[in-house]
């Protein structure tokens, strides 16, 4: 990403939740603040929340380079819906032609591989072709509810030819869009599994329609595998409520699996080893109806098996969950019934 930003001739456009101070942070700014020096126009979107640590250092340099800058819904006590609705999308588009999105942020426990505790495991993914295009008007909605300023023509939005063969659909979603298509994306990539049905999912609180879609792939003969944070989660409250819905799961031989080396922040699912849906949002009532969310939707066997193939790595570091050992992994029910209360929230 550093690097199409260092390659970046007219714009970029860049948007995220977490912009935390860290070196690697600082490299993402010294390389914006260069490119808005050298006359590219550079529009950056923080979330408020997300990045409320990212420190006068970078908001001083990009600020002075002439980065246009804003946060996205500032906290208002006064318009508590609002404010409690926030951008998790991550997107950085350069140029109009080449686009970045998935689960990464940009703070210390990114710079690496899982290698260690304070390093995340995640996944980004970087998209050429069409679908660069949606992901820039995905972008440029926000930017105009921000701004007022509608970002258009060719530098913004080139001509692009198709860049492969995979067959992708962007889905752009938030609390303003009342049909959710992200949420109900899911349900159809769930109801329409026959085989097989792969997933990682960093925040997983499956809210009854979801868990009763689980449930009946489950019993027509899908092999489900859910693969999640361990211990090493960063959001606790999180992992108590996920796990007040692991014993109905397992009772119909739905698989789940700990990630042990570290935090796992990964959002990927694949059905029947062809279709994957990859992006920023988690698998909960937050990403659905209450935050900015971006996932892709992408067509492709050769992808398919791309993606599984990472998440075998995964398992392969993993533990499972049965019904066996489920009371030694589970937090006390003192911990994990209130979060039925606040799960919507997570």
């Amino acid at each position: 990403m550093i690097q199409a930003i260092r390659e970046a001739k007219k714009t970029i456009t860049f948007e995220t939740f977490a912009f935390v101070d860290a070196p690697i942070t600082r490299e993402v700014t010294k390389a914006l603040a260069a490119k808005a020096s050298e006359g590219v126009a550079v529009h950056l979107i923080l979330d408020q929340v997300g990045s409320r640590k990212a420190g006068e250092y970078n908001i001083n340099w990009l600020t002075n380079a002439g980065v246009e800058f804003y946060y996205f819904n500032p906290l208002n006590f006064f318009a508590p819906k609002k404010s409690n609705n926030r951008t998790h999308r991550k997107i950085l588009v350069v140029d109009g032609q080449v686009a970045f999105t998935g689960g990464a942020g940009f703070a210390h426990a990114w710079s690496g591989n899982a290698q260690s505790a304070a390093h995340w495991r995640d996944t980004q993914y970087e998209i050429k072709g069409p679908a660069v295009a949606e992901i820039q008007k995905s972008f440029a909605d926000n930017w105009f509810e921000l701004s007022g300023q509608k970002l258009g023509g060719p530098s913004y939005f080139p001509h692009l030819e198709p860049a492969g063969n995979d067959k992708i659909q962007v889905v752009s979603d938030g609390p303003n869009n009342k049909n959710h298509p992200i949420a109900h994306a899911y349900l159809a990539a769930i109801n329409g599994a026959r085989h097989s049905l792969m997933m990682e999912q960093s925040y997983f609180i499956p809210t009854t329609p979801f868990r009763n879609a689980l449930i009946r792939a489950a019993k027509r003969g899908v092999r489900i595998s859910i693969l999640v944070p361990s211990e090493q989660i960063d959001s606790k409250p999180t992992r108590w409520a996920s796990q007040n819905h692991w014993q109905t799961l397992l009772k119909q031989g739905i698989k789940i699996f700990e990630y042990q080396p570290t935090m796992m922040h990964a959002k990927l699912m694949v059905v029947d080893e062809k279709l994957s849906v990859i992006g920023s949002s988690n698998f909960d009532e937050r990403s659905f109806f209450i935050n900015d969310e971006i996932n892709l939707h992408v067509d492709s066997t050769f992808f398919a098996q791309q993606q599984l193939q990472i998440i075998q790595e995964d398992l392969a570091k993993s533990r499972e969950v049965t019904l066996a050992n489920l009371p030694e992994r589970l937090a006390p029910r003192l911990k994990r019934i209130p979060m039925r209360l606040l799960e919507t929230q997570l």
